[in-house]
């Protein structure tokens, strides 16, 4: 009688973790992916209705033991996006803030050009280098899981990144940056953007604090008027002898 009773309260016990398990499932499952997309071109609304269909695939999962970093790699899966934002919401919701990568720069391939973004990310490709600063000269590029890399490719972005701050979209005022070599001394290097007006922006020895001179490089091409932009150069240097970025324009070339 006594193993009957046992068995019986076991079996209750049981069934009792069992029902408590099933609506534990029932209220701490996906229900809803909430994915928040920015996108700047058509090409990126169209993927991101694809990537909202991808992300669906977590419905139905349990809130509690989903990896958050798997569906990161779900939704950065096509390079075109970054995720800004990723959190649980629970009992039953995961929600994301996607945004698309903007194209920076052209990097001229076999077939056409690469289009990295201001991060080195590469997220498409074009057949022409229009409306993207092109880069040119000694650039060796290459791409290693989809990041451009190559002689002073972090320099330039590092550059870049002070004219982002200060012009918003660079686009608009550069045409390409070129990579000017010395063959001996780093030193004598240069990396030479290209303006739309004209004027040229040369920043020499580029791995010498190149956001110090990408910010000297900005602010005196912002100073200078309509009619010095559409000629002359904006050479930027550090003074060896006093550590000073100096950025001064030159009205030929």
């Amino acid at each position: 009688m006594k193993n009957r009773t046992f068995v019986t309260t076991l079996i209750a016990i049981l069934l009792l973790a069992a029902v408590i398990a099933a609506g534990l499932h029932a209220v701490f499952t996906v229900a809803y992916v909430q994915a928040s997309f920015s996108t700047l071109t058509q090409e990126g609304e169209v993927a991101a209705q694809q990537l909202k269909e991808a992300l669906n695939a977590y419905l139905g999962r349990s809130t509690t033991f989903l990896d958050l970093e798997e569906v990161r790699a779900t939704a950065e899966s096509d390079p075109r996006f970054r995720v800004v934002s990723l959190e649980k919401r629970f009992p039953s919701s995961v929600a994301l803030e996607i945004e698309e990568r903007q194209a920076a720069f052209a990097v001229r391939t076999g077939t056409g050009y690469a289009l990295v973004d201001n991060e080195g990310v590469r997220i498409g490709e074009t057949s022409s280098a229009q409306d993207y600063i092109e880069l040119t000269g000694d650039f060796s590029v290459s791409f290693s899981d989809g990041r451009a890399e190559g002689e002073y490719m972090p320099e330039l972005l590092a550059v870049y990144a002070s004219f982002l701050e200060a012009l918003g979209e660079p686009r608009a005022n550069l045409l390409s940056v070129s990579l000017g070599s010395s063959g001996a001394s780093a030193r004598f290097d240069s990396l030479r953007f290209q303006t739309r007006e004209g004027v040229e922006i040369v920043i020499w020895n580029p791995s010498d604090r190149p956001s110090d001179t990408g910010l000297a490089a900005v602010q005196k091409y912002l100073d200078l008027t309509e009619v010095q932009r559409v000629r002359g150069s904006i050479v930027v240097q550090i003074v060896s002898a006093s550590g000073e970025v100096n950025a001064e324009y030159f009205p030929e070339n």
